[in-house]
């Protein structure tokens, strides 16, 4: 039997070791960069520049988890896969480590490319700078990341199609908690698909509401049972039980 590092290993190299993921990896650093740069013209500061690159992050970021998961299903590989590991649920532990992993990267480094730009653009301003800020700015950029790898990987898992996923996990967001806060606005926090990442950005033990316009601790559990746990489960289930023959 694999071992389940060595299976963790194998997942991340099957996401990244083609000419078309890394073009993506690329493609999501140097988007995120430009619009930081761009927006940032004026009142520019490192915390804007690294806490910016969220904004392409939030759409792009979960297209690179649906594609990790659904890549074994659109072509044979997952015969392959399954052969030689016939412990499913391994496979699936061990990708979604891989994914996180792998997410967390890609957010991390650019976010450090859009530090660069800021010492590039504006390095009178760096004596200025509040490194409190920017520290908590990095912070809500990994709280990103990992709630976009576990999001496109549920939806990638429970869909097991990957145009399905991408067009859900780029629309759903938006149209979902617009839709929610019109039809039901007392229950609509409750069900947020955005409800973790927000409180995974700045976490806190208030149950219901927090500070500002942060979700409580309560509506972040509720969001992470409804829009990742339930469809990580019923994906991995749907997934353990599919014949790959």
């Amino acid at each position: 039997m694999t071992p389940w590092p060595v299976l963790v290993h194998i997942e991340v190299m099957k996401a990244t070791d083609t000419r078309a993921a890394r073009g993506l990896f690329a493609a999501i650093a140097l988007l995120g960069v430009g619009a930081v740069a761009l927006s940032q013209a004026s009142d520019a500061s490192l915390e804007t520049f690294v806490s910016g690159v969220g904004i392409p992050l939030t759409v792009l970021l979960p297209v690179v988890a649906v594609l990790a998961v659904t890549g074994d299903w659109n072509g044979r590989s997952a015969l392959a896969t399954f052969s030689q590991t016939p412990q499913r649920l391994l496979v699936l532990t061990a990708r979604l480590v891989a994914i996180v992993g792998l997410v967390l990267g890609v957010a991390l480094v650019t976010a450090a490319a859009a530090a660069l730009a800021f010492v590039v653009l504006h390095a009178d301003l760096l004596a200025t700078t509040d490194w409190w800020a920017v520290t908590a700015a990095a912070c809500g950029v990994v709280a990103l990341a990992v709630a976009a790898a576990l999001t496109g990987t549920a939806v990638g898992s429970l869909l097991l199609n990957t145009p399905l996923a991408i067009v859900v996990t780029m629309l759903l967001p938006l149209t979902y908690d617009i839709t929610a806060a019109l039809l039901v606005p007392t229950a609509a926090p409750w069900i947020s698909t955005l409800a973790f990442a927000a409180w995974l950005a700045q976490p806190h033990l208030s149950w219901a509401d927090g500070p500002g316009d942060i979700p409580g601790a309560g509506q972040a559990l509720t969001s992470l049972l409804l829009w990742v746990a339930l469809p990580l489960g019923l994906g991995w289930w749907r997934q353990l039980r599919r014949d790959v023959s």
